[in-house]
């Protein structure tokens, strides 16, 4: 079976969704830059910063109600020129600074959590110092007579989150917690007990249910949801922002796995809308296609074109059908789940 060609694809746009926003060192453009010549040099001195701060912080402020790393213009509007957090010319007052030191008042002491600055700075983890911090805050000049506003029209996109994969799944998939653990015990929480042998079940280790970390027979469920960049604010690790091949891979076997799941339930019209599995190309052509294009637009939020849905089914779902329907319907439904459009957002 050959493979569709926004496959290949996937890799480059999820490395460009979190180039966007996770450039983390100066990489000078050139001719043997791939992208023919963009370059994650700082822009200026507070990009500067920002990029140094970025592998401490972006797991967490890169999206959600602090996305001070999402950008350079929403690092200063949100973060370099609020003096709730950089009073400029005073890095020892600057709640900034504080929380790199684990010093800060209230109730979070220091950022990131977990795991103290300094400590990433000796590990290598970045390379920004406190110190050096510091002296781009004494050293800061006025904010501009008016901050650069965001664009309406700039192209920004992100990989979905591991919350995200998971609940965004179960839901387009018609399926429930119910699907993965036995609820019908009213002590279920407590007990090693999953139906179907758990197989695939993911699940954040501080999400509920689960926060015991009992319930759970197949212990790779929090270990899956962690391989998709998962955080856990109970251990305080943060979300990873990146997608590397545990990710990919963690993504590929929940995928088949769910689908599977998903085709295989009873009633369950999320995958099988327009047919069942004893309609074959050859008896009932008009519905396979119906049916192709209407699980596309349910997973990836657009009708296909003519060629999308000619490559989808001819290149994925032919091929299985001549083993049964059942591989095919899952084949074309785990290939929606890995293509770009449904990874990002």
């Amino acid at each position: 079976m050959s493979t569709p060609r926004w496959m290949p694809r996937t890799a480059a746009l999820l490395a460009l969704a979190l180039a966007t926003g996770a450039c983390t060192e100066d990489k000078p453009g050139g001719p043997d830059t791939p992208d023919g010549g963009e370059t994650c040099a700082p822009a200026n001195r507070n990009d500067e910063i920002r990029l140094g701060l970025a592998p401490a912080c972006e797991g967490c402020h890169l999206a959600g109600n602090k996305p001070f790393f999402a950008s350079l213009t929403a690092f200063e509007n949100g973060l370099v020129y609020d003096e709730r957090y950089v009073k400029r010319g005073d890095p020892e007052n600057s709640l900034l600074v504080q929380m790199l030191e684990a010093t800060a008042p209230g109730s979070y002491r220091q950022m990131p959590l977990g795991q103290r600055y300094d400590e990433l700075v000796a590990s290598g983890h970045v390379s920004l110092t406190i110190d050096q911090v510091k002296a781009w805050i004494r050293e800061l000049p006025p904010p501009p007579g008016r901050l650069e506003v965001a664009d309406p029209e700039a192209f920004t996109v992100r990989r979905l989150s591991a919350e995200e994969l998971v609940v965004s799944l179960m839901d387009q998939l018609g399926l429930t917690l119910e699907d993965f653990v036995s609820t019908s015990d009213p002590n279920w929480r407590n007990k090693a007990y999953v139906v179907n042998g758990g197989k695939l079940f993911v699940w954040p280790g501080d999400w509920s249910p689960g926060i015991s970390n009992e319930y759970v027979s197949d212990s790779r469920s929090v270990e899956r949801y962690d391989a998709l960049g998962g955080g856990n604010s109970l251990v305080y690790r943060k979300k990873d922002v990146g997608f590397g091949p545990s990710a990919a891979q963690t993504l590929v076997q929940m995928s088949q796995a769910w689908c599977a799941r998903a085709v295989d339930k009873k009633s369950n019209t999320a995958v099988l809308r327009y047919v069942t599995l004893a309609d074959t190309t050859a008896k009932n052509p008009d519905a396979v296609q119906k049916n192709l294009r209407a699980l596309y637009l349910r997973m990836l939020g657009q009708p296909p074109s003519d060629a999308e849905a000619k490559q989808l089914f001819e290149q994925v779902y032919l091929p299985l059908e001549a083993q049964s329907t059942r591989l095919g319907w899952i084949g074309v439904c785990a290939s929606l789940i890995r293509h770009p459009l449904w990874l990002t957002y």
